[in-house]
């Protein structure tokens, strides 16, 4: 496992090399913990106190609704942050539980050692905390769920009509979504493995290909379609 190659890709340490890492990772009180599959590293109403980001292994976020049951609201997997929001929220409390799917190393980083400046004066905490906010204006806009994706029924339904919006606004059938798959189905509000399998149905059809964040729109008239009869 190469952690600062890992670190490098999380938009916590964008812009960062390596010595820039390792110099913060005592400015933020960072340490490491290992855990087997099944370990609930954050509980829905529990207090944040540090940010989590997944080093190895995965993770699963679930809500628990007022009759018991758990709704499934993503996947976490190596890169991805848990806590990043809530912590800097009034009642800093989870709004999700953490569960791991797999076993898993996870780095934990203190949040007000993020936003305060330590007592080195390090000049790499600016761009830090110029990150953070980035990724909180992110996260804000993702969890603003257009309305109109919500009153939408079918997957397929929903995904055509994300494409067919990106498609007129960039003006090109190879169109950049600006978001991960995690991303995309808490957006959409829906599980990411049923979104991964109609989009894979979506390209069996010859309707879309698909790198990354990357969509290649093949039959612009069928997902026209399939995004008018979703409204």
């Amino acid at each position: 496992m190469n952690i600062f190659r890992i670190l490098k890709k999380n938009k916590l340490f964008f812009d960062f090399d390596d010595k820039e890492i390792n110099k913060m990772f005592d400015c933020l009180h960072g340490h490491i913990n290992k855990y087997s599959r099944g370990r609930v590293v954050a509980e829905e109403g529990a207090p944040v106190q540090e940010i989590g980001i997944i080093l190895e292994g995965s993770a699963v976020k679930f809500l628990r609704k007022p009759d018991g049951s758990l709704v499934n609201c993503g996947e976490l997997t190596v890169g991805d942050m848990f806590g990043e929001v809530e912590g800097y929220t009034d009642e800093k409390v989870f709004s999700t539980s953490v569960v791991l799917a797999e076993d898993s190393t996870v780095l934990y980083v203190s949040i007000p050692s993020i936003v305060k400046q330590c007592s080195n004066n390090c000049p790499h905490h600016q761009k830090l905390l110029e990150n953070m906010l980035s990724c909180l204006a992110n996260r804000i806009d993702l969890m603003n769920i257009d309305q109109k994706y919500l009153k939408i029924k079918s997957m397929r339904g929903k995904i055509s009509k994300l494409f067919y919006d990106k498609y007129l606004q960039q003006g090109t059938p190879t169109i950049h979504l600006g978001f991960n798959r995690n991303e995309m189905a808490e957006y959409l509000n829906v599980s990411r493995p049923s979104m991964s399998r109609e989009m894979i149905n979506m390209k069996n059809d010859g309707i879309i290909s698909y790198r990354k964040d990357e969509i290649v729109i093949h039959d612009v008239d069928k997902l026209k379609e399939l995004a008018d009869m979703a409204k």
